[in-house]
């Protein structure tokens, strides 16, 4: 069962930007209340620093990441289903375009990383309800026929969502790689959601037309 804070990403209503503006905000209090046990908020003024960037971040960019997430369940049995995940994609490389340094900036703290941990758990962030996200959305389009019946959804999400965060890395750290959409198109094509040809006869095979 969805919590209140999960159901914001795939809720119908109106006010997603604001309830997920709301998760991250939740988050940055906990943060800055430091940890429980020890009542201790840092070490160091500036590992401070950069978990605030990273929330304020957050507080910024999630909310759009999470609209078109959220535009992509409502677009079950329309269109071509290679466009319909084009979108996220992109979205999902602008995301971490956006937070990768500032994340990677806690990372280096163990103490923030773990803190951080238990503040993400505590409210439901974290990359999970975007997997999820596209992974219903393919589950609903397997439903309906328009993908392979034998896709994994939840494996073809990840596999989605982890190559575009794969893209943004190998640009961060080589100042280079293909243009965004060019990318996008590949990977996509490369899930084969689509139903799988039938085998044509080997070469010098006539065709059966027995029957």
């Amino acid at each position: 069962m969805e919590s209140d804070d999960q159901s914001a990403w795939a809720s119908a209503t109106g006010g997603l930007g604001d309830a997920v503006r709301h998760q991250v905000l939740g988050a940055a209090a906990d943060i800055m209340r430091g940890d429980p046990a020890t009542g201790r908020v840092t070490a160091d003024p500036s590992d401070q620093s950069a978990v605030t960037l990273y929330l304020a971040l957050l507080q910024d960019r999630l909310p759009v990441y999470a609209r078109v997430m959220k535009d992509l369940g409502s677009r079950v049995g329309e269109g071509d289903v290679a466009d319909n995940l084009a979108p996220a994609a992109q979205a999902t490389i602008g995301f971490y375009t956006a937070i990768l340094a500032a994340k990677v900036s806690v990372f280096a703290n163990p103490d923030q990383l773990v803190r951080l941990r238990q503040v993400f758990q505590t409210h439901d962030l974290g990359p999970q309800a975007a997997y999820e996200g596209v992974a219903r959305y393919l589950t609903a389009e397997r439903e309906l026929g328009r993908i392979a019946p034998d896709v994994d959804c939840t494996a073809a999400a990840h596999l989605l969502l982890g190559a575009c965060l794969n893209h943004v890395f190998t640009k961060t750290l080589l100042g280079e790689a293909p243009p965004d959409d060019t990318y996008v198109a590949q990977i996509i094509a490369g899930l084969r959601l689509g139903h799988r040809p039938e085998c044509p006869p080997a070469e010098g095979t006539a065709p059966d037309h027995a029957g």
